[in-house]
């Protein structure tokens, strides 16, 4: 069975090898095998896992999320737990999305308000921020 270096999972998957490190140190990767010079010799399944947190990651998904969702799989665990925790990511990233659009409102009608030219004092960009905080 072929396994990776350290180096060749990092090429294959587009991580970066500390990054890998990282996993490991925090249990979404499981240690690899040892070679008798102490080298990492990585299964296949590192690749597929790894690409899964990246993937994970990608969607928004916590470390500590993706621990979760990992650990269900490593037990074959219950589909109804992996639902719950997309049904919270997919609340929070609608939550997202409005607080987004009312940032993008505001950001519109100061931009439109503003002149662009003179002193920064009045600016409606300016002020609009300044009442958020």
């Amino acid at each position: 069975m072929k396994t990776f270096s350290i180096g060749e999972l990092a090429t294959a998957s587009g991580v970066a090898t500390q990054t890998i490190r990282f996993y490991e140190q925090q249990g979404l990767m499981p240690a690899p095998r040892r070679t008798e010079s102490n080298y990492r010799r990585y299964p296949h399944e590192a690749l597929a896992r790894l690409q899964f947190i990246m993937h994970a990651k990608q969607w928004g998904f916590t470390l500590e999320e993706v621990r979760e969702l990992l650990l269900l799989q490593d037990a074959n665990g219950d589909r109804a737990q992996a639902k719950r925790i997309a049904g919270e990511k997919l609340a929070k990233i609608r939550e997202q999305i409005e607080s987004l659009r009312r940032i993008e409102a505001v950001l519109a009608k100061t931009f439109a308000e503003c002149s662009g030219t003179g002193s920064v004092a009045g600016c409606p960009i300016v002020e609009a921020i300044a009442e958020q905080s």
